[in-house]
């Protein structure tokens, strides 16, 4: 082993990081079985060391067993499509390839190409250059990774790799020089851990945020369903209440029918089925425990602000589809849509909500007017007007996760002071895996 062994070893590990983040950037979980992708990997592996070793004296015969290598193990991995698995790992090695030249050549412009072990320097800064833009293309590619890391700060954060570049090149050839070869080992080795560690922070930051926001979404359905059920169950003890009165409510009721006060009877016959409407206000009667449930909440709720709420349910008892997912989606739809329409005035407090399916797709549009102005991120996402976006602005963002678990589409039109929301779900067995 030479003097930059160490180095070496890092760099032939160092592009195995590299393809895991870029293929993590596609899928979230593997499919396979850990002994044929570790072989798959291995081979990787032991492909590197030689390239390291020859210098990549055969760039050509590199790239395309790279692409092979990639292909191979993004298949045991993922078990993607033929197709899919090719064109990526080949536009993958194919861009690292264009950044090695790109590096090389500027090197080269600099004079730096003659100096010994140049190869292993220009090695390192093309491995940071893609260890940059894989994790960039990961953000941009993962829109389902809801990181609430705003967009200064990861910008700041990919400062680091190009600090680490400038001081990774110019350390080495101020070593050079001075035959300090231990200084440029120490410096490398420790700017590379750098960059990795505060990548890996990024991601773990990431992901507890994400985790956050899920299970604030959670809280926030656990609360609802506990509402409803409190509801439910003080409905039901008041009919419980007027079941065991009933025997005295009776007897009171023939002596006024007897005495001839039949307008007192009357109303002590309205006044028992006030107290025992417990399916009084319902709009939704479609069977199904949990829509119904649901939009019969919504509109106690739309009656209590005096809102107008239309609802045409024709769905069966029974749908293909998930209760917490229908929660999720259909309680943030109507969500949004009360929280739009309750201070606008009353002849404009009105929501419509519409729900069908046909051959076992389900359709879901919400309909409801609104003022102001609805803002978008650059991706078209809305966003929240609220101050407080940590704990607000999630109901889109968990609707589109609950319609992504069915291959579904959830779309968002408004215009000329009327919003429309509409969700369409796919039944899973029509599903097919298209990662």
């Amino acid at each position: 082993m030479n003097e930059y062994g160490i180095l070496n070893i890092l760099m032939v590990f160092f592009p195995a990081l590299i393809v895991s983040v870029y293929l993590k950037a596609f899928h979230n979980d593997k499919k396979s079985r850990t002994t044929v992708c570790a072989s798959a990997w291995g081979l990787y592996i032991i492909f590197q060391c030689w390239v390291m070793a020859s210098h990549a004296s055969h760039p050509l015969l590199v790239l395309i067993v790279n692409i092979l290598l990639i292909f191979l193990i993004y298949e045991v991995s993922y078990q993607v499509d033929f197709k899919t698995a090719l064109f990526r790992a080949g536009f993958f090695y194919v861009l690292w390839m264009l950044v090695e030249i790109a590096t090389n050549y500027m090197l080269g412009k600099l004079g730096n190409t003659t100096v010994p072990s140049s190869f292993l320097v220009g090695s390192i800064i093309s491995k940071l250059i893609m260890y940059i833009a894989v994790h960039i293309f990961k953000r941009l590619h993962k829109k389902d990774f809801s990181t609430g890391i705003s967009q200064k700060y990861w910008i700041r954060l990919c400062f680091v790799p190009v600090v680490t570049i400038y001081i990774i090149h110019n350390t080495f050839f101020l070593t050079a020089r001075n035959q300090r070869n231990i200084f440029f080992l120490l410096t490398a080795v420790f700017m590379i851990l750098v960059n990795y560690i505060v990548f890996d922070v990024y991601d773990k930051l990431g992901s507890q945020l994400d985790t956050e926001k899920k299970n604030l979404v959670y809280e926030q359905q656990i609360a609802l369903c506990n509402k409803q059920a409190a509801e439910r169950e003080n409905a039901y003890q008041e009919t419980r209440r007027v079941r065991h009165d009933l025997n005295g409510y009776l007897v009171d009721l023939k002596a006024s029918i007897q005495s001839g006060r039949f307008e007192d009877a009357e109303a002590k016959i309205d006044n028992i089925l006030s107290h025992n409407s417990l399916y009084g206000d319902e709009v939704s009667r479609s069977g199904n425990l949990v829509i119904d449930s649901l939009i019969n909440y919504k509109y106690s709720l739309a009656q209590k602000e005096g809102i107008e709420m239309k609802c045409y349910v024709f769905v069966p008892e029974t749908l293909d589809f998930d209760g917490a997912d229908l929660c999720i989606i259909l309680g943030n739809l109507l969500d949004n849509a009360l929280e739009a329409v309750k201070n606008l005035p009353a002849e404009k407090g009105r929501i419509e909500l519409s729900m069908s399916q046909v051959k076992g797709s389900l359709s879901i549009v919400v309909k409801n007017p609104y003022e102001g102005k609805i803002l978008e991120d650059r991706n078209g996402q809305l966003l929240t007007n609220k101050p407080d976006k940590k704990n607000h602005g999630i109901g889109l963002d968990s609707v589109r996760r609950a319609v992504g678990r069915y291959n579904g589409e959830l779309l968002a039109e408004y215009g000329n002071g009327m919003f429309r929301a509409t969700v369409l779900l796919y039944p899973r067995e029509n599903l097919h895996d298209y990662s």
